[in-house]
Protein backbone atom coordinates (compact mmCIF):
# COMPACT_ATOMS: atom_id res chain seq x y z
CA UNK A 1 0.00 0.00 0.00
CA UNK A 2 2.82 2.40 0.87
CA UNK A 3 4.57 1.62 -2.42
CA UNK A 4 1.48 2.74 -4.35
CA UNK A 5 1.28 6.15 -2.72
CA UNK A 6 4.84 7.28 -1.89
CA UNK A 7 4.05 10.98 -2.26
CA UNK A 8 1.06 10.77 0.07
CA UNK A 9 3.08 8.78 2.60
CA UNK A 10 5.91 11.35 2.45
CA UNK A 11 3.41 14.18 2.98
CA UNK A 12 2.11 12.55 6.18
CA UNK A 13 5.67 12.19 7.46
CA UNK A 14 6.45 15.85 6.73
CA UNK A 15 3.40 17.28 8.53
CA UNK A 16 3.28 15.74 12.03
CA UNK A 17 2.35 19.08 13.64
CA UNK A 18 -0.82 19.22 11.57
CA UNK A 19 -2.05 15.96 13.09
CA UNK A 20 -2.64 17.64 16.47
CA UNK A 21 -1.89 14.49 18.41
CA UNK A 22 -1.59 16.00 21.88
CA UNK A 23 -3.83 18.41 23.71
CA UNK A 24 -1.36 21.09 24.68
CA UNK A 25 1.97 21.90 26.24
CA UNK A 26 2.91 22.12 29.88
CA UNK A 27 2.52 25.69 31.15
CA UNK A 28 2.70 25.28 34.92
CA UNK A 29 3.29 22.50 37.47
CA UNK A 30 3.32 23.48 41.13
CA UNK A 31 2.20 22.16 44.50
CA UNK A 32 -0.92 23.75 45.99
CA UNK A 33 -1.62 22.61 49.52
CA UNK A 34 -2.39 18.87 49.46
CA UNK A 35 -2.49 18.83 45.64
CA UNK A 36 -0.17 19.01 42.67
CA UNK A 37 -1.58 21.34 39.99
CA UNK A 38 -0.55 20.97 36.35
CA UNK A 39 -1.73 23.37 33.62
CA UNK A 40 -1.61 22.54 29.90
CA UNK A 41 -2.23 25.11 27.17
CA UNK A 42 -3.24 24.89 23.52
CA UNK A 43 -2.38 26.13 20.95
CA UNK A 44 1.31 25.56 21.42
CA UNK A 45 2.77 28.10 21.92
CA UNK A 46 -0.01 30.19 23.48
CA UNK A 47 -0.99 33.12 21.28
CA UNK A 48 -3.35 36.09 21.47
CA UNK A 49 -6.91 34.87 20.93
CA UNK A 50 -8.82 31.89 22.27
CA UNK A 51 -6.72 29.45 24.27
CA UNK A 52 -7.69 26.15 25.84
CA UNK A 53 -6.26 25.87 29.35
CA UNK A 54 -6.58 22.44 30.95
CA UNK A 55 -5.81 21.74 34.61
CA UNK A 56 -4.93 18.40 36.15
CA UNK A 57 -5.32 18.22 39.93
CA UNK A 58 -3.58 15.32 41.67
CA UNK A 59 -3.06 14.37 45.27
CA UNK A 60 0.47 15.42 46.23
CA UNK A 61 1.08 12.22 48.21
CA UNK A 62 -0.34 9.55 45.91
CA UNK A 63 -0.59 11.34 42.51
CA UNK A 64 -4.21 10.15 42.09
CA UNK A 65 -6.45 12.45 40.07
CA UNK A 66 -8.84 14.62 42.05
CA UNK A 67 -12.16 14.69 40.19
CA UNK A 68 -14.50 16.41 42.66
CA UNK A 69 -12.76 19.76 43.17
CA UNK A 70 -13.76 23.23 42.03
CA UNK A 71 -11.09 24.89 39.91
CA UNK A 72 -10.81 28.59 39.08
CA UNK A 73 -8.33 30.24 36.71
CA UNK A 74 -7.29 33.84 37.39
CA UNK A 75 -5.11 35.44 34.72
CA UNK A 76 -3.65 38.91 35.14
CA UNK A 77 -1.41 41.06 32.96
CA UNK A 78 -0.29 44.59 33.72
CA UNK A 79 1.09 46.89 31.05
CA UNK A 80 1.99 50.57 31.13
CA UNK A 81 -1.54 51.63 30.16
CA UNK A 82 -3.86 48.70 30.92
CA UNK A 83 -4.50 45.97 33.44
CA UNK A 84 -6.11 42.86 31.99
CA UNK A 85 -7.76 40.47 34.41
CA UNK A 86 -9.64 37.31 33.50
CA UNK A 87 -11.34 34.95 35.97
CA UNK A 88 -12.97 31.77 34.64
CA UNK A 89 -14.08 28.51 36.21
CA UNK A 90 -12.62 25.31 34.79
CA UNK A 91 -14.83 22.25 34.50
CA UNK A 92 -14.87 18.67 33.28
CA UNK A 93 -17.64 19.58 30.83
CA UNK A 94 -15.28 21.79 28.81
CA UNK A 95 -12.52 19.15 28.77
CA UNK A 96 -12.09 16.43 26.19
CA UNK A 97 -10.14 14.34 28.69
CA UNK A 98 -12.46 13.99 31.67
CA UNK A 99 -9.51 13.71 34.08
CA UNK A 100 -8.84 17.39 33.40
CA UNK A 101 -10.65 20.61 34.22
CA UNK A 102 -10.70 22.94 31.20
CA UNK A 103 -11.66 26.48 30.29
CA UNK A 104 -11.55 28.45 27.06
CA UNK A 105 -9.94 31.83 27.65
CA UNK A 106 -9.72 34.78 25.26
CA UNK A 107 -6.26 36.29 25.75
CA UNK A 108 -6.43 39.91 24.52
CA UNK A 109 -2.73 40.84 24.52
CA UNK A 110 0.72 39.35 24.17
CA UNK A 111 3.26 39.29 26.97
CA UNK A 112 3.85 37.68 30.33
CA UNK A 113 0.64 36.77 32.16
CA UNK A 114 0.38 35.72 35.79
CA UNK A 115 -1.77 32.60 36.11
CA UNK A 116 -3.24 31.65 39.48
CA UNK A 117 -5.09 28.36 39.75
CA UNK A 118 -7.42 28.10 42.74
CA UNK A 119 -8.54 24.65 43.86
CA UNK A 120 -11.31 24.03 46.39
CA UNK A 121 -12.43 20.63 47.65
CA UNK A 122 -14.72 20.48 50.63
CA UNK A 123 -13.18 22.65 53.36
CA UNK A 124 -9.72 22.65 51.76
CA UNK A 125 -8.63 25.46 49.45
CA UNK A 126 -5.25 26.20 47.91
CA UNK A 127 -3.77 27.97 44.94
CA UNK A 128 -0.71 27.77 42.73
CA UNK A 129 0.57 30.59 40.57
CA UNK A 130 3.18 31.19 37.94
CA UNK A 131 3.88 33.11 34.76
CA UNK A 132 2.93 32.03 31.25
CA UNK A 133 4.07 33.65 28.02
CA UNK A 134 1.55 34.64 25.36
CA UNK A 135 2.88 35.39 21.89
CA UNK A 136 1.36 37.83 19.37
CA UNK A 137 -1.20 36.41 16.93
CA UNK A 138 0.22 34.27 14.17
CA UNK A 139 0.32 36.01 10.77
CA UNK A 140 -2.37 34.63 8.42
CA UNK A 141 0.22 33.56 5.86
CA UNK A 142 2.08 31.47 8.43
CA UNK A 143 -1.07 29.69 9.57
CA UNK A 144 -2.44 29.01 6.06
CA UNK A 145 0.77 28.38 4.09
CA UNK A 146 -0.18 24.78 3.35
CA UNK A 147 -3.42 25.77 1.63
CA UNK A 148 -1.66 28.48 -0.36
CA UNK A 149 1.13 26.13 -1.47
CA UNK A 150 -1.23 23.27 -2.32
CA UNK A 151 -2.76 24.90 -5.43
CA UNK A 152 0.55 25.57 -7.27
CA UNK A 153 1.77 22.09 -6.29
CA UNK A 154 -1.33 20.48 -7.82
CA UNK A 155 -0.90 22.55 -11.00
CA UNK A 156 2.74 21.44 -11.32
CA UNK A 157 1.78 17.80 -10.75
CA UNK A 158 -0.99 18.01 -13.36
CA UNK A 159 1.39 19.62 -15.89
CA UNK A 160 4.00 16.91 -15.26
CA UNK A 161 1.34 14.22 -15.71
CA UNK A 162 0.21 15.70 -19.04
CA UNK A 163 3.79 16.10 -20.27
CA UNK A 164 4.61 12.47 -19.42
CA UNK A 165 1.45 11.22 -21.17
CA UNK A 166 2.23 13.23 -24.31
CA UNK A 167 5.85 12.01 -24.47
CA UNK A 168 4.78 8.38 -24.01
CA UNK A 169 2.28 8.69 -26.91
CA UNK A 170 4.95 10.07 -29.28
CA UNK A 171 7.40 7.30 -28.40
CA UNK A 172 4.86 4.58 -29.26
CA UNK A 173 4.14 5.83 -32.78
CA UNK A 174 7.71 6.53 -33.79
CA UNK A 175 8.86 4.42 -36.76
CA UNK A 176 12.12 2.63 -36.21
CA UNK A 177 14.48 2.43 -39.21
Amino acid sequence: MIARFPVLFAAFLCLPAALLGDGGTLQLRKPAGPWMVTVFGAPAPLRVGVADLSVMVQGAADQNSVLDAKVRLHLKRSSATNVFEIVVPASHAAATNKLLYAAHVNLPSAGKWNLEVGVTRGDLAASASGDINVLPPEPPLASHWLYIALVPLLIVLFAANQWLKRNRRFRRFRVRP
